[in-house]
């Protein structure tokens, strides 16, 4: 009998359980303090014993500025997510910081696609995994550089 893949909120345990307890991007205790947890709560949650309520999920978001947080919901779906553009900037500067991400991106791509392919005649689950997680990235650079383009005023003239 073939294990039946773990339940979507486990999933998200596991990677709330990654940017917290792993990479430590925020501590478990300011964590749980800003989602008005206790840190037994949370640890809790970020084992999967229990599931974190929605508005504990955008509380999240917001905490922990890591966007595989949001592409984790989006993943399924046929959006792509797109990084706002820096409000700060000038809108050419941002333009022009968006296309140089996007390029970036785009040879990230390439560079992968190159490297399986010269492994081997055939793209294993590891190359598509790879090329898949870099096509998302490029999807989302792209994106934000629409975002800067719309974002600019039409020209006067």
């Amino acid at each position: 009998m073939i294990a039946d893949a773990q339940p979507k909120h486990c999933e998200f345990a596991m990677l709330a359980y990654q940017l917290l307890v792993v990479e430590k991007l925020v501590s478990i205790e300011v964590a749980a303090e800003s989602l008005g947890l206790t840190y037994a709560t949370l640890h809790g949650r970020l084992n999967g014993r229990t599931r974190f309520r929605a508005g504990e999920i955008r509380q999240l978001i917001a905490l922990v500025p890591d966007p595989r947080l949001l592409q984790f919901f989006a993943d399924d779906s046929g959006f792509v997510l797109a990084r706002r553009p820096d409000g700060t900037l000038d809108e050419t500067v941002s333009i022009r910081l968006a296309v140089a991400h996007s390029v970036r991106e785009a040879i990230d791509v390439m560079q992968v696609v190159v490297a399986s392919l010269e492994s081997g005649a055939y793209l294993d689950h590891r190359d598509r995994a790879a090329i898949m997680k870099e096509v998302k990235e490029a999807e989302g650079a792209m994106a934000t550089v629409r975002m800067a383009v719309e974002k600019q005023p039409p020209l006067r003239g």
